[in-house]
């Protein structure tokens, strides 16, 4: 409501509102990116002999490896929550667009 008074455009209001959603979206990923690389590290630190060795990688015959997530995994699932991200933001941005500005600050 307070930028329909302010002048802004309906794009501005729904690009405002997906880019919010996106970046919401984006930070999310980024968390559940850094949780997962870090519960595969102590999953391979501390259960590798534990699940019948895994598999060596690099041919390091010390540590096994139970746990590995590629790099294109990890890219694939940050566009995958920033999707979920702006999908999940069209029906506020439209919701908003759709407002009447003096409703908006009556209710505000």
């Amino acid at each position: 409501g307070v930028m329909k008074v302010l002048g802004c455009m309906l794009g501005d209001i729904r690009n405002l509102f997906l880019f919010e959603a996106a970046l919401i979206g984006f930070l999310g990923g980024l968390l559940g990116i850094g949780f997962s690389y870090g519960a595969s590290a102590l999953l391979n630190r501390y259960a590798g002999g534990l699940f019948g060795g895994g598999y060596y990688y690099y041919g390091s015959e010390s540590d096994s490896i139970v746990s590995l997530i590629p790099p294109w995994l990890a890219l694939a699932a940050l566009a995958f929550a920033t999707m979920v991200g702006i999908i999940s933001g069209f029906m506020p941005a439209r919701r908003a667009m759709k407002l009447s500005a003096l409703e908006a600050i009556r209710t505000e």
